[in-house]
C-alpha cells in the first residue's frame, strides 16, 4: 500500500493493513481503478499503433517490391564477397578467411604485420562495421529522411573501403578479385537506393550520380595501381669452387587460402634455383610430390632422397633431398642414415633421462648424402644433407655426433675431400647440435648478414638468428639469405646460399 491515502492524503502506517482509508473510508485498493484501466488501455493502444507504425516502417523499406528485396539481399554480400581473396598483401592472399586462420594459428601480432597487410585487414574490418550499419539503415529507407541516411552511410562505406584500399595499394600490396567484386557491390547499392525511394527529386539524381562517381572513381584508382615487380633476382657469381643451397621447403604444408599452397610454391622454389643457379641444393621437408614436379621444373639437376618414415604415409612422408648440377658433378655413391640407434634401419632416436624414463625424438630423422665427383677437376665432394630433431636436445646432440662420424668414415674411404653439409638445425648458436658441428666444420653463416630463417609465412615475429645452416671444410666466400618474396613465399624459411672455396 501506499503511505498516503489516494483521496484524502492522509498520511498512513506501513504496518496498517485494512483497506479502507481510516480517516475518509476510502477505498484504497480501489479507488479511481476504472479510470486507471482506461489509460492504460489508452497507453497499450499507443504502443501497439508505434510498433504496427514500426512494422509497417521496415516492410515498405525492406519487402514493398522485388526491388526492395534485391536491395536487402545486396546488403549482406559484401560479408561474404571478404571470403574471396581481397588484396595481395606482404606477399600473402588477403581475405576473412585467411586472416581468421592466421589469427588463430599464428596469433594476433599487429606491430610485426606488414603496412599493407594491416590495412587490408582494416579495410575488411571497416566494411564489416559500416555493412551493418547500411543494413540497420536501410529499414528505414521509407522515413522522412531515409534516402540521405542510406547514400550518407553508402558512401561512407565506400570512402573508408577504398582509402584503405588505396593504402593497400600504396604500402606494397595489390587489390585482388574479392576487392572489385565488393566495389561492384558497393557502387551497385546506390543504383537500388535510388530505385527504392520516390519521389524521385532532382536533388535525389544529382546525390546519387556523385556517389556513383566517387565510387567508380576509388574503385579505378585502386584497381590501376602499379603492381610490384614479381621476377626473382639472380645472385652473382663470385667465382668460387662450390656455390651451395640449404632450403626447408615445407612441401606437405601451406593452404591455397592464403596463397602458400605447396603446388604453387614448388615452381618459386624452382625458380629461386635457376635464379641461383646452385651447383648443389639440400631440401629438408620435401615430399614426393616435390620430388616428381621438380624433375620437370629442374631437368638439369639430379636428386637423391628417401622417405624417413613414421609420418603415416609414404607418398607425403619427409625427405631429405639431395641436388646436384647434373652436367658437374657424376654420383659415385648415395645413402641415408638414420639419426638413431639404429641407423641402418628406419627408425626413432630413443634414450633414457635421468629419471630413468624412457623418452624419444619427436620423429623419425635422417641425414641422405651423396659422394660427387666433379666431371672437370676430378675432384670428389661429400655432400650431407639432414634435418635434426625439434624437440629432444638429447636427439639434436645425437644427430650431430652420428652426422660428424659418418662423415669422417666417408673421409676414411675416399681420402680427404670436400664436404658440404646443409640443414635445418632447428636450433641457433647456441645450441648443442651446432656447437657440436661447428668443432669440425666451418660454418658459413655472415655475421654481417644475420637474420632469421625460419619465418613462418611472415605471421610474427621469429627472432633475428638463423636455424638453417651451411658447413664445411673449406671457407665461404659469400653468403645470402634467399629472403627474395617477389613471387610470393617460397616456404616458412628462407633458403640460404654460399659460395665455398677449398
Amino acid at each position: 500500500m501506499s503511505n498516503r491515502c489516494p483521496k484524502c492524503n492522509k498520511k498512513i502506517s506501513p504496518f496498517y493493513l485494512k483497506q479502507n482509508c481510516p480517516e475518509c473510508g476510502t477505498n484504497l485498493l480501489y479507488y479511481n481503478f476504472d479510470e486507471q484501466l482506461e489509460e492504460d488501455a489508452r497507453n497499450a493502444q499507443t504502443e501497439v499503433e508505434r510498433v504496427n507504425k514500426l512494422k509497417e516502417t521496415i516492410k515498405n523499406s525492406t519487402v514493398k517490391t522485388k526491388w526492395h528485396i534485391v536491395r536487402l539481399v545486396l546488403f549482406f554480400l559484401p560479408l561474404a564477397s571478404m571470403c574471396l581473396p581481397m588484396y595481395y598483401a606482404d606477399h600473402k592472399s588477403v581475405s576473412l578467411i585467411s586472416v581468421i586462420m592466421a589469427i588463430v594459428n599464428h596469433g594476433f601480432n599487429l606491430s610485426f604485420w606488414s603496412k599493407d597487410y594491416v590495412f587490408g585487414i582494416l579495410a575488411m574490418a571497416g566494411i564489416i562495421v559500416l555493412s551493418l550499419a547500411v543494413i540497420i539503415g536501410s529499414l528505414f529507407s521509407s522515413t522522412k529522411r531515409g534516402y540521405r541516411r542510406n547514400i550518407i552511410l553508402s558512401l561512407l562505406n565506400v570512402c573508408v573501403f577504398g582509402a584503405l584500399s588505396f593504402l593497400v595499394c600504396r604500402f606494397g600490396g595489390e587489390c585482388d578479385s574479392g576487392f572489385l567484386v565488393t566495389m561492384f557491390i558497393l557502387i551497385t547499392e546506390f543504383g537500388f537506393h535510388y530505385t527504392t525511394t520516390t519521389p524521385k527529386t532532382k536533388k535525389k539524381k544529382y546525390a546519387y550520380l556523385a556517389c556513383e562517381i566517387i565510387s567508380i572513381v576509388l574503385l579505378a584508382v585502386c584497381a590501376l595501381y602499379p603492381c610490384s615487380d614479381s621476377e626473382i633476382s639472380a645472385v652473382e657469381s663470385v667465382g668460387a669452387d662450390i656455390r651451395a643451397v640449404s632450403f626447408n621447403t615445407a612441401a606437405p604444408w601451406g593452404t591455397f587460402i592464403d596463397d602458400t599452397s605447396s603446388s604453387d610454391r614448388v615452381v618459386r622454389f624452382s625458380d629461386t634455383v635457376k635464379a641461383v643457379q646452385p651447383d648443389l641444393v639440400g631440401t629438408q621437408e620435401l615430399n614426393q610430390y616435390w620430388v616428381e614436379k621438380l624433375e620437370t621444373l629442374l631437368p638439369e639437376y639430379e636428386c637423391y632422397s628417401v622417405i624417413r618414415g613414421g609420418d603415416g604415409n609414404d607418398y607425403g612422408s619427409e625427405r631429405n633431398g639431395v641436388f646436384w648440377k647434373k652436367d658437374r658433378f657424376t654420383a659415385v655413391e648415395t645413402n641415408t642414415f638414420w639419426l638413431s640407434n639404429t641407423p641402418e634401419v628406419e627408425s626413432r632416436y630413443t634414450y633414457t633421462d635421468e629419471n630413468g624414463e624412457q623418452q624419444s625424438a619427436a620423429c623419425n630423422r635422417i641425414c641422405s648424402y651423396a659422394v660427387l665427383k666433379d666431371n672437370e677437376s676430378g675432384e670428389l665432394v661429400g655432400f650431407f644433407n639432414t634435418h635434426l630433431d625439434h624437440v629432444s636436445t638429447e636427439a639434436m646432440r645425437f644427430g650431430a655426433e652420428l652426422i660428424l662420424k659418418r662423415i669422417d668414415e666417408i673421409k676414411s674411404k675416399y681420402g680427404d675431400i670436400r664436404i658440404v653439409l646443409t640443414g635445418d638445425f632447428n636450433q641457433s648458436f647456441d645450441g648443442a647440435g651446432y656447437k657440436i658441428i661447428v668443432q669440425s666444420l666451418n660454418d658459413t653463416t655472415d655475421p654481417a648478414k644475420l637474420q632469421a630463417t625460419y619465418q613462418e609465412w611472415g605471421y610474427c615475429d621469429t627472432g633475428s638468428e638463423p636455424i638453417d645452416f651451411i658447413f664445411t671444410n673449406g671457407n665461404a666466400q659469400q653468403y645470402e639469405v634467399l629472403d627474395d618474396l617477389s613471387e610470393g613465399y617460397v616456404s616458412d624459411h628462407y633458403g640460404i646460399m654460399a659460395d665455398i672455396n677449398f
